[in-house]
């Protein structure tokens, strides 16, 4: 081969491995771009929203000012009212992207997890079943949630678990969930509703009145659950019992799993009366079943555990330690059954508005509905954790209620609503990313006064509506401002004492402002014993009065000039400075008496100011 045909192959070869390479480069920057950039910008979600205003007559309020923004996100992220410290900081800081910056700090810190741990406590549990919960329990399941909310575990990961979830709570928290149900039909009816925003459980008796789903739409749903067994173990010497009596009759239990998982893998490769009936199978003769193996099937036992539960149970029972817990499994058998006109029928599992899934014994039915929500249909996942979170930031969602999503409801931004489930999906349901977005925007951070064109305003969001303050963020308020935990009061508690303090707390706030139906309050409506509760408690006591560890014993002992005692506590409570009026009012009151600080943070704290995010 001559010189210049080696130098040409050459040329070629190296012409070859350049467009290969700018090839290459090309792609990678292509996928790192998808990934590590939103397709949807606040600037894109303004526009949208800003399109609605115009289209009836709004015109939007004022931009916030930087004392209400930072309350506002503090409580939408952190759960609790900033404190007088970070407060200074963050109005003292001239950088132009500082509000920027304080959500980024916000979401990377450890109290956003605990705050989403605690909403969706107060969200995944009812009434009844909250009260049921103790401190350890609840602390534990909430740290398990609270560490995956930090790590930004994807939501479609964390439902899945929780449908999904078998095994001891200690050892699998999210199992915490389905152990709170009495029957298949509750389970269905709560896991619908949460993560689809869609209602099912009025087709329980009847066709649902607005949708297409029929009673044996909703069965269908709830046989998925229809196997779920829950063994509460709250006693050792009960839970021994149990333990005992199941490894007495584990050999029958052997036995009787081994002929249920026969029969149902016979029955599942035969056609059933309905099958034979069709045309294309009027010659196919129906094949006679062999009684000799089906002779025990009469005896046959319902709600037979795995093996893995026995053994789980039988080494639980092992350990020195007790511990109070809960086992919660999926048995080898039973069916969904419900009545019609007086007559029992039986229902296989069947995904709502889809394909009904195989009776066999073998199928991990809560397994495949999980899939189900999560993977097949995981825009309407996506589309009602949107719209349940845009109400967390808003006070109203795109529908409502929020967990109320009838298919033909479009709601009041139909529009935004799709692409904003379209970005979450996209994100991998990145929850980080999704409130980024929204806090970011600045119909997030509009004022709350209204002008004449939007004072009614409640669904097109031209201005930021007063909110309530929740339980948990109304308890974590009152802590942040009482500055116990803030001060070294309680250095000697553990974590675990500090941990039951504050469940203690949150669930007295809990109790106090929820109804047994846990409803959520669209308007502000103080009760008497809510009213009680803020004016007359201990924690109210705690925080208003001169105690040793409290914010007022701490000013006190730190600051000598009235003002700034008063600009601190208005500081630390409203998060704000107070107007010279305020001041005015507070100075001929104030000097060196105790009693008129406690005053002052007691009348502050029972303020409609202080109760409400705005």
């Amino acid at each position: 081969m001559t010189t210049s045909k080696i130098s040409n192959n050459n040329t070629k070869l190296v012409v070859s491995v350049y467009l290969l390479f700018i090839a290459f480069i090309t792609l990678l920057l292509v996928l790192t771009a998808d990934a590590g950039e939103t397709g949807l910008t606040s600037n894109n979600v303004d526009k949208l929203i800003a399109t609605k205003w115009k289209e009836n007559g709004l015109e939007s309020s004022a931009k916030t000012n930087d004392e209400e923004f930072l309350r506002r996100i503090y409580i939408d992220l952190a759960g609790r009212i900033p404190n007088a410290e970070e407060v200074k900081k963050f109005l003292e800081d001239k950088n132009k992207s500082k509000r920027s910056l304080i959500i980024d700090e916000l979401l990377a810190s450890e109290e956003y997890g605990g705050y989403m741990a605690d909403m969706w406590m107060q969200i995944l549990f009812s009434y009844d079943a909250k009260r049921k919960v103790q401190a350890p329990t609840y602390n534990l399941v909430k740290n398990e949630f609270a560490e995956s909310f930090n790590l930004n575990t994807p939501y479609n990961d964390f439902v899945s678990k929780l449908i999904s979830a078998q095994g001891f709570v200690t050892t699998n928290p999210y199992a915490l969930y389905m152990g709170r149900f009495e029957t298949p039909e509750d389970a269905a009816g709560s896991v619908m509703k949460i993560f689809t925003g869609r209602q099912i459980q009025c087709a329980q008796c009847h066709k649902h009145p607005y949708e297409e789903i029929t009673q044996e739409d909703f069965y269908g749903v709830a046989s998925f659950f229809s196997r779920r067994q829950v063994l509460p173990l709250l006693k050792k010497d009960q839970a021994q019992k149990i333990t005992n009596t199941i490894t007495r009759m584990e050999k029958q239990i052997t036995k009787a799993r081994d002929i249920e998982m026969e029969n149902n893998m016979e029955s599942s490769t035969e056609m059933n009366d309905e099958m034979m009936n069709k045309e294309e199978h009027k010659n196919v003769k129906k094949k006679q079943k062999d009684k000799s193996k089906n002779k025990n099937k009469g005896e046959k036992k319902r709600n037979i555990p795995p093996q893995w539960a026995i053994d789980s149970l039988k080494q639980r029972m092992s350990d020195s330690a007790f511990k109070p817990d809960l086992l919660a499994w999926d048995a080898v058998n039973g069916q969904m059954t419900y009545e019609v006109k007086g007559e029992k029928k039986t229902v296989y599992p069947k995904f709502l508005g889809g394909a009904s899934v195989s009776g066999d014994a073998g199928i991990d039915r809560r397994n495949l509905l999980a899939e189900n929500i999560t993977v097949t249909e995981q825009r309407e996942l996506a589309r009602a954790f949107v719209n349940r979170f845009w109400k967390h930031f808003f006070g109203y969602g795109f529908i409502n209620p929020v967990d109320d999503m009838t298919a033909n409801e479009k709601g009041s931004n139909p529009e935004l609503l799709e692409l904003l489930t379209d970005e979450f999906v996209r994100s991998n349901f990145d929850i980080k990313v999704l409130f980024r977005l929204i806090t970011n925007t600045e119909t997030y951070q509009l004022s709350s006064t209204p002008n004449s064109t939007n004072k009614d305003d409640r669904m097109f969001f031209s201005r930021a509506v007063l909110r309530p303050m929740d339980p948990v963020q109304l308890s974590n308020s009152l802590l942040s401002s009482s500055g116990y935990f803030n001060s070294g009061n309680l250095k000697n508690k553990s974590n675990e004492e500090l941990a039951k303090i504050r469940f203690r707390i949150l669930q007295l706030f809990v109790y106090t402002f929820e109804d047994d139906e846990m409803n959520e309050a669209e308007d502000f409506s103080g009760t008497i014993s809510q009213s009680l509760l803020l004016m007359n408690s201990d924690i109210t006591e705690k925080i208003t009065e001169k105690k040793p560890g409290n914010y007022i014993s701490q000013i006190m002992n730190k600051e000598t000039d009235p003002e700034q005692r008063i600009n601190l506590l208005y500081l630390n409570t409203l998060g704000r400075f107070p107007s010279d009026k305020e001041m005015e009012s507070a100075l001929r009151s104030a000097g060196d008496k105790e009693d008129a600080y406690e005053d002052l943070q007691w009348a502050m704290i029972n303020s409609s100011e202080f109760i409400f995010n705005h």
